[in-house]
């Protein structure tokens, strides 16, 4: 444990993957870039729908108090069918950052000590209904506490990956296993 709170925090991320801040820039960024891909696809009909998507998403972002995305750059088969959502999160008054996760999390949490400080993990699939039926999405959480005793903050980070419910279980693992390896590249700075 240390005694002054970090400045911030690193991360590293695939080649190839980008950061959006969850602000209207942000939001501006990543319209910009779905018009551009749908423009290199020749498909000018699903620009509409695709900045629609955004504003959805990005409502549900700003409701959930994320402060920033990222993705891969390039959609498609290419890409990783992969995000990651990350947030400062506190606990409530006289509650442990750790004591105040099951709550978010809807899942068990494991709880692991590394040299790098505690990492909380949990893991939870949710299939999909109406028009997302035969659509699994597997949310992963990541909460890294701030490595300063009695302190009630850290950060959370989100990992989602959507995929048909027959996909292949090696395939969903190993991009499971993608987002662990990209999170363990985590320190405070």
């Amino acid at each position: 444990m240390i005694d002054t709170a970090p400045s911030g925090f690193h991360i590293m991320m695939p080649p190839g993957w980008v950061r959006y801040l969850v602000d209207a820039d942000g939001k501006a960024a990543l319209v910009a870039q779905a018009t551009s891909r749908m423009r290199q696809l020749s498909r000018p009909d699903l620009d509409a729908q695709a900045r629609s998507m955004i504003q959805s998403y990005w409502q549900t972002l700003t409701r959930q108090r994320i402060s920033a995305i990222y993705l891969p750059s390039e959609a498609g088969d290419e890409g990783l069918p992969l995000s990651i959502a990350v947030k400062q999160h506190a606990a409530p008054e006289d509650a442990a950052f750790e004591a105040s996760l099951p709550a978010l999390a809807g899942a068990p949490i494991e709880r692991f000590e590394t040299p790098v400080g505690m990492v909380l993990r949990w893991q939870k699939d949710s299939h999909g209904h109406d028009e997302m039926a035969g659509v699994t999405s597997r949310q992963i959480g990541y909460g890294f506490p701030l490595p300063i005793a009695g302190d009630r903050r850290g950060m959370v980070f989100l990992a989602s990956i959507a995929y048909p419910d027959e996909a292949a279980p090696d395939a969903v693992a190993l991009l499971t296993e993608t987002s662990d390896a990209i999170m363990e590249t985590f320190r405070w700075r």
